[in-house]
Protein backbone atom coordinates (compact mmCIF):
# COMPACT_ATOMS: atom_id res chain seq x y z
CA UNK A 1 0.00 0.00 0.00
CA UNK A 2 1.45 3.36 -1.04
CA UNK A 3 1.18 6.38 1.29
CA UNK A 4 2.32 8.85 -1.33
CA UNK A 5 -0.44 11.22 -2.44
CA UNK A 6 -1.03 11.62 -6.14
CA UNK A 7 -0.44 15.19 -7.34
CA UNK A 8 -2.60 16.90 -9.91
CA UNK A 9 -1.27 17.35 -13.41
CA UNK A 10 -0.46 21.00 -14.13
CA UNK A 11 -1.15 22.47 -17.49
CA UNK A 12 0.81 25.49 -18.82
CA UNK A 13 -2.34 27.61 -18.47
CA UNK A 14 -2.36 27.06 -14.71
CA UNK A 15 1.28 27.82 -14.03
CA UNK A 16 2.64 31.37 -14.07
CA UNK A 17 6.02 32.86 -13.41
CA UNK A 18 5.89 35.63 -10.82
CA UNK A 19 5.32 38.94 -12.54
CA UNK A 20 4.38 37.34 -15.85
CA UNK A 21 0.88 36.05 -15.13
CA UNK A 22 -1.64 36.48 -17.92
CA UNK A 23 -5.35 36.37 -17.25
CA UNK A 24 -7.17 34.30 -19.83
CA UNK A 25 -10.59 35.05 -21.26
CA UNK A 26 -12.14 32.21 -19.26
CA UNK A 27 -10.72 33.39 -15.93
CA UNK A 28 -13.18 35.13 -13.59
CA UNK A 29 -12.68 38.89 -13.38
CA UNK A 30 -11.86 40.36 -10.00
CA UNK A 31 -12.65 43.85 -8.86
CA UNK A 32 -9.47 45.42 -7.52
CA UNK A 33 -9.52 48.83 -5.88
CA UNK A 34 -7.04 51.37 -7.15
CA UNK A 35 -4.00 51.61 -4.92
CA UNK A 36 -2.68 54.97 -3.83
CA UNK A 37 0.38 56.26 -5.68
CA UNK A 38 2.52 55.84 -2.55
CA UNK A 39 1.92 52.08 -2.58
CA UNK A 40 3.66 51.70 -5.93
CA UNK A 41 6.87 53.21 -4.53
CA UNK A 42 9.24 50.71 -2.94
CA UNK A 43 9.01 51.00 0.84
CA UNK A 44 12.09 51.60 2.96
CA UNK A 45 12.29 50.93 6.68
CA UNK A 46 12.17 53.88 9.04
CA UNK A 47 13.71 52.76 12.31
CA UNK A 48 13.71 54.79 15.48
CA UNK A 49 12.91 54.19 19.13
CA UNK A 50 10.02 55.68 21.07
CA UNK A 51 8.96 55.14 24.66
CA UNK A 52 6.41 52.45 25.46
CA UNK A 53 3.60 54.91 26.25
CA UNK A 54 3.99 56.69 22.89
CA UNK A 55 4.09 53.37 21.05
CA UNK A 56 0.91 52.24 22.78
CA UNK A 57 -0.88 55.55 21.99
CA UNK A 58 0.26 55.48 18.36
CA UNK A 59 -0.88 51.91 17.80
CA UNK A 60 -4.17 52.55 19.60
CA UNK A 61 -4.97 55.64 17.47
CA UNK A 62 -4.13 53.75 14.29
CA UNK A 63 -6.42 50.89 15.31
CA UNK A 64 -9.26 53.28 16.26
CA UNK A 65 -9.00 54.98 12.85
CA UNK A 66 -8.65 51.62 11.05
CA UNK A 67 -5.28 52.75 9.63
CA UNK A 68 -2.01 50.95 9.13
CA UNK A 69 0.82 52.39 11.22
CA UNK A 70 2.60 53.82 8.20
CA UNK A 71 -0.64 55.47 7.02
CA UNK A 72 -1.06 57.21 10.39
CA UNK A 73 2.58 58.33 10.30
CA UNK A 74 2.13 59.73 6.78
CA UNK A 75 -1.03 61.61 7.85
CA UNK A 76 0.73 62.97 10.92
CA UNK A 77 3.62 64.29 8.81
CA UNK A 78 1.19 65.81 6.29
CA UNK A 79 -0.68 67.58 9.12
CA UNK A 80 2.57 68.84 10.66
CA UNK A 81 3.77 70.21 7.31
CA UNK A 82 0.41 71.87 6.70
CA UNK A 83 0.55 73.57 10.09
CA UNK A 84 4.22 74.60 10.09
CA UNK A 85 5.11 75.12 6.43
CA UNK A 86 2.05 77.06 5.28
CA UNK A 87 2.65 80.79 5.42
Amino acid sequence: MSTKKKTADLSPGLVAVKGQAVVGADAPARHLEAEPAEASVKASPLNFKVDAAFRRRFRQRAAEADLKLNELLRQALDAWEEKHLTR
